[in-house]
């Protein structure tokens, strides 16, 4: 595959934003109340921007125009995405791609790790789709995708570990929904062994955070994502959907600055 620079995400061609939950109360920077994401939606379409599926994501991989620029993509496979995200989406005529664990979906479970128990009353409420919502996700317009299955740091997982981790998912996705060609990368967290392993294992394309590195350059198994959370209106949200914006949010000096005031934040509380 080739690596045309419209993957970056700095351009108006291609835009990528990630989302989490859509509820009305959930982890700080992880949730938009449905209020909002219908604004967001409404906002979107005044631009005259469409959504992309892997269709698009083939086509602009490829150097070909794509139908659409606007990628969707929803982490972790919360339950109000099939509650609250999908019908806003179907009413607006927009897809989306969402990356869920498959054990968690086995049995709707808690999406119960550390990282977020303290910013929900309760973490056992907020848990995870099934496979028959996913199923009617997919038929609305969802691609499914992977998002390992336990959720780890993947750059700091052995070679064993990480591949179970990439191809479980991914065969477990596929067996029963058909197919399985993309994945999340859980926190963004990501080096390019880990690209490596998610080719081999048979994922089209990826996607990153800028949580951890900057990325300079962008390939199909490392696409860079702009966070969309409760503050995103007017001005702030147009920032994100300006190339220039993203290219600001993105640029590796700002990545490593804002990595270095969570350090000190640490360090001092």
């Amino acid at each position: 595959m080739g690596s045309p620079a419209v993957l970056r995400n700095r351009s108006g061609r291609a835009i990528f934003l990630s989302y989490h939950s859509i509820a009305e109360e959930g982890p700080r920077y992880l949730t938009v109340s449905p209020e909002l994401f219908e604004r967001q939606l409404d906002h979107y379409a005044r631009r005259g921007l469409r959504s992309g599926d892997l269709a698009d994501l083939r086509a602009l991989t490829e150097g070909r125009e794509a139908g659409a620029s606007l990628f969707l993509t929803f982490d972790d496979g919360f339950a109000d995405n099939y509650h609250a995200a999908l019908p806003l989406l179907r009413a607006h005529g927009f897809g989306a791609f969402i990356f869920v664990l498959p054990p968690k979906v086995d049995d709707g479970g808690a999406l119960d790790w550390p990282e977020i128990a303290d910013q929900v009353a309760d973490p056992s409420a907020v848990r995870s789709v099934d496979w028959a919502m996913l199923g009617e996700m997919k038929e609305g317009g969802f691609e499914v995708g992977s998002h390992t299955l336990s959720h780890p740091f993947l750059s700091e997982l052995g070679d064993e570990e990480l591949r179970q981790e990439l191809l479980d998912s991914r065969r477990r996705i596929a067996d029963r929904l058909g197919s399985c060609d993309t994945i999340a990368y859980p926190f963004g967290d990501w080096e390019p062994r880990v690209a490596i392993a998610a080719a081999d294992c048979g994922y089209a394309f990826a996607f990153t955070q800028p949580t951890k590195i900057g990325q300079r350059q962008a390939t199909p198994l490392s696409l860079p994502r702009v966070n969309i959370d409760y503050r995103d209106e007017g001005r702030r949200l147009d920032l994100k959907l300006a190339g220039a914006g993203r290219r600001l949010l993105l640029s590796p000096r700002l990545t490593a600055m804002r990595r270095r005031l969570r350090e000190l934040r640490c360090f001092f509380f």
